[in-house]
């Protein structure tokens, strides 16, 4: 879970910033039951992210570090002769497709209308009250998180462990795979 020897460039899941592997520190952990050493830190001051490819990860999707991942795009998987083919409005089969929908219920289609998708203006939908608030709300914690991470450093340095309890033990039914 260490940095690795040749420094890159990170991501932390916890704060969403990004930094270099090499200023990561280590937090020692002291009177540990099972000799655990500590965890290696991000450097973002108050941010929880611990762990090189646990909560740190390499932004570089070539980085060895990221062996294993993968992401796809499951439009270009999909394949149909129709959407091969050339859009003519002239086809029956594409204007009973027409006459079906409103002429407002054109998102994603600009381009048969001669529109690009920047000249329609997409409205976002109504919100109710309960979901402003909600969303203000969320707005105000990430802004106080932030603020946080702007802060002085109040992590220690030095975490004792001698009253730490164990966690449990897992047997194979712990396992989500």
């Amino acid at each position: 879970m260490g940095p690795p020897a040749e420094p890159c460039e990170c991501f932390c899941l916890h704060c969403r910033r990004v930094f270099m592997s090499d200023a990561m520190w280590f937090q020692r952990v002291i009177n540990s039951k099972d000799g655990f050493p500590g965890f290696w830190m991000c450097p973002t001051p108050n941010c929880g992210g611990a762990g090189f490819t646990m909560d740190i990860f390499p932004t570089d999707p070539d980085h060895p570090a990221n062996e294993g991942w993968c992401s796809f795009d499951d439009s270009e998987d999909e394949e149909s002769s129709e959407e091969d083919e050339e859009w003519d409005p002239e086809e029956s089969k594409y204007a009973e497709d027409d006459d079906e929908f409103e002429d407002e219920d054109i998102e994603g289609e600009e381009w048969k209308y001669g529109q690009s998708p920047a000249d329609v203006a997409i409205q976002p939908p109504e919100l109710t009250e309960e979901q402003r608030q909600r969303q203000a709300e969320a707005q105000r914690e990430r802004e106080e998180e932030e603020k946080r991470y702007d802060m002085p450093d109040e992590r220690p340095r030095i975490l004792d462990w001698s009253n730490h309890e164990d966690p449990p033990p897992m047997n194979m039914d712990d396992i989500p795979f």
